[in-house]
């Protein structure tokens, strides 16, 4: 039971998280850039060098202030290291944010799970 109530809440989450992207991307204030997870809600902002990554509570913002590595990822399709602030980002199947270094690596991502 308390199983079936979490996966609704999940799926609601991630729904409205979805019907908040623009232009099929997800907008990174509504990711913990931390735990790469599409949230909700809009997260917290933590300014760092002049670029703004979010995270969701106070271990995130931490970790984005002083972990230079989790401000980055890397483009599955390019194999680049791309910082999430600068990122165009989508959601995989399970919700999880992936970032990409431009447009056409995000859309070529999504051709792939379609098929």
């Amino acid at each position: 039971m308390l199983r079936r109530l979490f996966s609704a809440i999940f799926m609601v989450l991630l729904f409205a998280a979805t019907v908040q992207a623009y232009e099929g991307f997800i907008k990174p204030e509504l990711v913990c850039m931390v735990n790469d997870r599409i949230m909700g809600a809009p997260q917290i902002p933590v300014e760092v060098e002049g670029k703004t990554y979010y995270g969701c509570c106070a271990g995130c913002v931490g970790a984005l202030k002083n972990d230079e590595s989790v401000r980055y990822g890397v483009d599955p399709i390019s194999g680049n290291r791309v910082d999430k602030a600068e990122a165009y980002i989508v959601a995989d199947p399970l919700g999880i944010a992936i970032y990409f270094e431009n447009p056409d690596n995000a859309r070529r991502y999504l051709e792939k799970l379609k098929k």
